[in-house]
């Protein structure tokens, strides 16, 4: 009765307006006039919404993160990958794996088999990332896991080959070690000649300083003989002239065996002194000899260093080089790899559909809007047969 005696007083106002002008009153009137209409039709969305959101299947998630394989450095030190993000992300979501993983696993045709692939943002990384009825959660690990196992198999050729290239190039550089060392044995042998060479000339050396002594023993051995003839000589001299001064008979023949005396006395004193002059030059000769001698032997103890400081600086740095290089190919070696997996298939804790509140929340926003319409749908009808009966 309330609702029909405020549809009478409103109908019977005197509006200003044409009849197709509609004001906002009317509009709320509509509303307040089917308001259970719009309750209850709002209501029975929800709860129709809710029943089938219950009855519906739960539906979970399997995720799985990888990241491409590294197959090597470039110069900047950054990581070089067997292929791109976006070259991987695609062949999954083309599902160029999808009939291996049905025919390995014995799935029917029929079994869906749907994969998507994310890119992280800023990242290098690729979450796989599929949805299962709860009965096929162990069918869904076991599809991603056969996926990765796929994937890593197909980029497996190129990392097979980028490792036999690392072990070709660490071979190499063995080989080079290897004729390093053969050059380190080189110089060492060159160094002990150069050393039995040494030996061999301090022997000569010894040998030299040796006759040297000899000749200034002797040298000291004449000087003395020298000097006992030069004083036997002044004294016979003295004698002589002594004699020369007296005047007893027979004095001749005295002065003649004084002066063969004293003759044979400079002629012995001038082979001693001759003796003395050549056993000088053979000094002379000998200390020049083992000047000689002693410098060859500073030359080849100069060239012992040099030799050593070409071992052990030169090649002995290069040798520690290419170690350093082996161990940076052994790294990368390491590095190596198809496909990384950073996280196993897991699946997820809760259900991801349906989403049951969400579905709740939209049927009310819907519902709320198709009861409004259909308030207003039926307000037109009603006024369209008011005007026919009224004509």
């Amino acid at each position: 009765m309330e609702e029909k005696k405020f549809s009478e007083a409103t109908e019977a106002k005197n509006y200003p307006y044409s009849e197709d002008e509609i004001d906002l009153a009317d509009y709320l009137r509509i509303i307040w006039k089917r308001k259970r209409l719009i309750i209850f039709g709002t209501l029975i969305c929800v709860f129709v919404a809710g029943i089938v959101s219950f009855l519906m299947p739960k539906i979970y998630e399997v995720s799985s993160v990888i990241e491409p394989g590294i197959i090597g450095f470039n110069k900047e030190g950054s990581f070089i990958y067997v292929d791109s993000v976006a070259n991987i992300k695609e062949k999954i979501d083309k599902g160029a794996y999808f009939r291996k993983i049905q025919k390995d696993l014995h799935l029917e045709p029929k079994t869906g088999l749907e994969f998507k692939a994310t890119i992280g943002r800023g990242t290098n990384v690729i979450k796989i990332t599929s949805q299962w009825e709860e009965k096929d959660i162990n069918l869904g690990v076991r599809a991603t896991q056969k996926l990765l196992q796929l994937i890593s198999d197909d980029y497996k050729k190129i990392v097979e080959q980028r490792k036999s290239d690392i072990d070709k190039q660490i071979l190499l550089k063995q080989n080079e070690i290897s004729e390093i060392e053969t050059q380190k044995k080189d110089i060492d042998k060159q160094i002990k000649l150069k050393l039995n060479e040494i030996e061999k000339i301090q022997r000569e050396v010894k040998l030299h300083q040796a006759n040297l002594e000899n000749i200034r023993e002797r040298k000291k051995v004449l000087v003395e003989e020298m000097k006992k003839v030069k004083e036997n000589t002044e004294k016979i001299i003295q004698q002589r002239d002594k004699l020369l001064r007296s005047k007893g008979s027979g004095k001749d023949i005295s002065l003649l065996l004084y002066s063969t005396t004293i003759q044979q006395n400079i002629i012995y004193f001038n082979q001693l002194s001759n003796q003395i002059y050549e056993l000088r030059a053979r000094e002379k000769k000998i200390e020049a000899e083992i000047d000689k001698l002693n410098k060859n032997i500073d030359d080849l103890k100069t060239e012992i260093e040099r030799l050593n400081l070409k071992k052990m600086e030169s090649l002995q740095a290069k040798i520690d080089g290419i170690k350093v290089e082996i161990d940076t190919l052994n790294t990368m070696k390491e590095f190596i790899s198809a496909i990384k997996v950073i996280q196993e298939p897991q699946v997820s804790l809760h259900p991801i559909k349906p989403k049951k509140k969400l579905n709740i929340a939209i049927s009310l926003v819907l519902g709320l809007f198709f009861m409004i319409f259909l308030a207003f749908f039926l307000e037109y009808i009603r006024g369209s047969k008011n005007k026919i009966f009224a004509k």
